[in-house]
């Protein structure tokens, strides 16, 4: 289990001591206020950032392409390619003992320095739903649910495609609530109030996790 859990360090971040190390901030207990509505008309940068949203289906993208064949690059393309410590993790992964979405959780919590109220808070996630987590080693969360932990962990696009996959999850941009999802953790937009009010005026569900 020990090795299992320096190799998540490595692949977190958190044993790295650079500029990019994650910071353990003094977070916060208490219940946070949930937004439940919005105005009728969205924001300016609410207006900006689901352009940059919808820029990232590849279906408009194709469109654009083949309208504007000689159309540079967008700067909005993103790469999911897997860095050489990741792929080694990975092979490793399918030799050996794999550990469950519950105890890499668990574990980024308590590297995060988080306790159970912070983290669940912050996740917009109810206290029973997370202690149906906690005692079980093999939950199975909705994707939902697994989206919303990465926000209350507030970790970076890599680290949550790494979590959500041990729950057997992806993000598609195919998808636009996945596209919602991607971009915000792509742009440090970790406050799961703003990532709601993408949400929202996308026509998409807002995250509110409950057991």
């Amino acid at each position: 289990m020990g090795f299992v859990l320096n190799i998540l360090d490595k692949i977190l971040g958190f044993d790295d001591m650079g500029s990019n190390a994650p910071v353990r901030e003094n977070h916060s207990s208490e219940q946070p206020i949930i937004r439940t509505s919005f105005p009728a008309e969205p924001s300016d940068w609410v207006r900006e950032t689901l352009e940059k949203i919808d820029d990232l289906d590849p279906a408009r993208k194709k469109a654009l392409e083949e309208t504007s064949p000689h159309v540079e690059e967008s700067n909005v393309r993103y790469s999911l390619k897997l860095d050489d410590d990741l792929e080694i993790f990975k092979k490793w992964q399918r030799e050996h003992w794999r550990a469950t979405f519950q105890q890499t959780l668990l574990h980024m919590i308590e590297q995060k320095g988080m306790s159970a109220p912070e983290f669940y808070n912050a996740a917009f996630m109810d206290r029973k739903l997370f202690s149906a987590i906690k005692n079980n080693e093999y939950y199975q969360p909705s994707k939902e649910t697994a989206v919303a932990c990465c926000f209350g962990l507030k970790l970076s696009l890599r680290a949550s495609e790494e979590l959500l996959r041990t729950a057997g999850y992806s993000l598609s941009l195919s998808i636009p609530w996945d596209r919602v999802i991607y971009y915000c953790l792509g742009h440090n937009i970790k406050d799961l109030n703003d990532v709601n009010e993408l949400l929202y005026y996308m026509g998409e569900k807002c995250i509110g996790v409950k057991a």
